[in-house]
């Protein structure tokens, strides 16, 4: 009985360590240091270039940024919004409720990462439990801290999407 302990004990430690790390999936605190030291080197050369990585590992990281965001915004079932004359009237509904795309988002989708780490610093930044929980959870918390009625504001435009694409898919 005490070696079945020992082992559960070893394994228990052995995936912690390894969460912990990022072995498994990339942790909240991975997310919002290396975009946020991103987005201040993006500051200081002006926005309109991309910032150049010190090495390899950090342009790997630093490229992860946007896709990680859009990634657990969708998963999570925020959409985007937009108050611009031109927009759906879809967009526009969703405007109040979401993140505004003529507003609140940067011009260029890969620089949207910027949002998250902007509302994830205005919360507080990460907490203890995001060194070993995954980013989604953290930017999830944030997104739904800034913008609390968007999920529920965009459910029924999430489905309208699907159906009408659905709908135009190739019968098989």
């Amino acid at each position: 009985m005490q070696a079945l302990l020992a082992v559960v004990l070893l394994v228990g430690i052995g995936a912690g360590a390894g969460a912990y790390s990022g072995m498994f999936y990339v942790t909240g605190s991975q997310f919002y240091e290396p975009c946020r030291q991103r987005q201040e080197k993006e500051k200081i050369d002006g926005g309109f270039k991309d910032a150049e990585a010190d090495n390899p590992s950090q342009a790997a990281l630093w490229g992860s940024c946007t896709p990680i965001m859009t990634e657990s915004m969708g998963n999570a079932g925020f959409a985007i919004g937009s108050s611009s004359p031109e927009a759906t009237e879809d967009a526009k509904a969703l405007a109040s409720a979401c993140p505004d795309a003529f507003t609140e988002m940067p011009v260029f989708p890969k620089f949207w990462y910027t949002v998250a780490v902007d509302v994830i610093e205005k919360n507080g930044g990460p907490s203890l439990i995001d060194r070993v929980a995954p980013a989604g959870w953290l930017i999830e918390r944030a997104m739904k801290a800034r913008w609390p009625r968007c999920v529920e504001a965009a459910r029924p435009y999430i489905a309208k999407a699907r159906n009408g694409t659905q709908s135009n898919a190739p019968k098989q």
